[in-house]
């Protein structure tokens, strides 16, 4: 799975489990819902397990199902279980010349961009819960 999909597939998923509260809800089904392989799901269901956020259970009747409340799950916590690892914010893919004004500061000016940009991502992530995600998708759209 592309690193920049990992949360949205995240996200999905458990809201599909969160749709089925109690029940284990199985790996092909969570793939058919987000139109990818069951072995994709499998291996996020591991990371989210590791995470705490999400229970398995093997088996004919097995499947996954959430590890607590779908409230008291945020989107920052699916965020590090599924895509923390990942850098969104790219960085200069080469040293840039240190002769140049530009070059020798870019790096630093970026690094701050980037970091405020993080932190105000992780504040409204971990402001949202994903019951709060469940409940607008269940609300009728508004025009």
């Amino acid at each position: 799975m592309a690193n920049n999909c990992r949360f949205a597939f995240a996200v999905h998923v458990l809201s599909v489990m969160a749709t089925h509260e109690g029940e284990a809800v199985s790996s092909e089904l969570l793939a058919r819902s987000a139109n990818t392989n069951p072995v994709v799901i499998r291996r996020l269901l591991g990371e989210l397990r590791e995470a705490g956020l999400v229970q398995t259970t093997r088996g004919p009747n097995g499947g996954a199902q959430l590890a607590k409340p779908a409230q008291e799950i945020s989107l920052l916590a699916v965020y590090h279980a599924a895509a923390g690892q990942v850098e969104p914010f790219g960085s200069h893919p080469n040293e840039p010349g240190k002769g140049c004004c530009v070059g020798r500061e870019i790096k630093r000016v970026l690094e701050g961009v980037a970091d405020r940009a993080r932190a105000a991502v992780e504040k409204e992530y971990a402001a949202t819960s994903l019951a709060q995600v469940v409940s607008e998708m269940q609300s009728p759209i508004e025009s």
